[in-house]
């Protein structure tokens, strides 16, 4: 069997956190090796288990794991490899104070969503033994947005490449 996602999505207050639940029991009372995987910010799991979850999977019985996502735990992850990348990339500029970047980096937009694009990479990567994964989303409009970065990051590095290259001919012209 290859393993399956799934994605419980929806409005607040619909039932999302109890229908992943049910779901991740029901699959793992059939005997499937399940991951449950709260994404939303309220993390409802703990109440509907009645036990606190973290970052690290906690197993409920011999098929069921569940782990919260710590966004702010992942915030500070893509930050901090953002500025050893960033540090690689433009070491020679030491004339421009890159830590004042940095600084404003940890308020730019979108920055919730990439942390938690790598959360969602890093618990493919590290279930791979699952039968199934579920995901208890946080409600729509975060959940979209979620969803929609890959392709609007797509559309922005486009936008910026443009950019660099008007930059750089501008550049040429005056040297």
């Amino acid at each position: 069997m290859s393993r399956e996602i799934h994605f419980f999505i929806g409005k607040g207050g619909v039932g999302k956190s109890t229908t992943s639940a049910l779901t991740a029991v029901h699959l793992a009372h059939k005997g499937y090796n399940t991951l449950l995987c709260s994404m939303d910010p309220a993390h409802n799991q703990r109440d509907i288990f009645d036990r606190h979850f973290y970052e690290k999977p906690k197993q409920v019985n011999r098929n069921l794991a569940v782990k919260e996502v710590d966004a702010d735990y992942w915030i500070s992850k893509y930050l901090k490899e953002t500025e050893v990348q960033i540090k690689k990339v433009y070491s020679y500029q030491s004339a421009f104070n890159i830590q004042n970047y940095f600084n404003i980096l940890k308020y730019s937009p979108g920055l919730e969503e990439y942390a938690l694009l790598l959360a969602f990479e890093n618990i493919l990567d590290t279930a791979k033994d699952r039968d199934f994964i579920i995901f208890d989303m946080a409600p729509t409009a975060l959940t979209m947005r979620f969803f929609s970065l890959p392709f609007i990051t797509l559309v922005w590095l486009k936008e910026l490449l443009k950019l660099r290259k008007n930059i750089y001919t501008k550049k040429e012209i005056i040297s």
